[in-house]
Order: C-alpha cells, then sequence, then structure tokens
C-alpha cells in the first residue's frame, strides 16, 4: 500500500476514536444528570408524601375519599386511577398507596 493509503486510513480510524470517545464521555456526563435527577425526584416524591401523611394523618377512608376524589375530577388534562383495596385497607391514586389502620390513614407511600 502506499503512504497516501496509510494516511488516509490513519486520519479516519484517528477521527473515529475521537467521535467514540466523545460518544462516552456524552454519555458519562448524561448519565450523572439522569442518576442526580431522579435521586432528586425521589426525594421530592418522599417529602411531598411525607407532608400529606402529615396533615393527613388520622383522617378516615370516608373522610379521605372525597379529598383523592375531587382532585381526581379537578385533572382533566390527565387520567388518574382511583382505587379502593378493601382487603388490605388502602387507597391507590396512580402511584401514591394511601394505607390505613383501625379505619385511619397511617402511611402515604
Amino acid at each position: 500500500m502506499s503512504t497516501k493509503v496509510w494516511k488516509v486510513t490513519t486520519i479516519l480510524l484517528a477521527l473515529a476514536c475521537a467521535v467514540l470517545t466523545y460518544r462516552v464521555f456524552d454519555q458519562g456526563v448524561t448519565r450523572t444528570y439522569l442518576d442526580a435527577s431522579t435521586e432528586q425526584c425521589a426525594k421530592h416524591s418522599a417529602l411531598l408524601a411525607s407532608i400529606v401523611e402529615h396533615e393527613w394523618s388520622g383522617l378516615t377512608e370516608e373522610q379521605l375519599m372525597p379529598k383523592l376524589k375531587a382532585y381526581v375530577v379537578s385533572r382533566t388534562d390527565e387520567p388518574l386511577v382511583l382505587k379502593r383495596d378493601p382487603e388490605t385497607n388502602t387507597i391507590y391514586l396512580d402511584g401514591v398507596r394511601f394505607e390505613f389502620k383501625d379505619g385511619k390513614l397511617v402511611k402515604v407511600l
């Protein structure tokens, strides 16, 4: 092979290595930001659940269900699932679980 072919091949391989190095670095930075965002979201969700639990602790299912139904009705932009599981004394609002013990709210998860 001629020197010209080797030079072109070397340049192409160097360019490919540079692109791959950039992609690995970019994916690492993206992953770091994604992990931080996920962690922050989980902290905020736990904080909000704690606030709701503190404010509504001790409410009965009959007192809480109208509040949750009113919220579901007010959210016309997105469908929310609200269901009651009498076997476990739990109300589910999408991914949030309201647990009752002796007829009173004890935990929001």
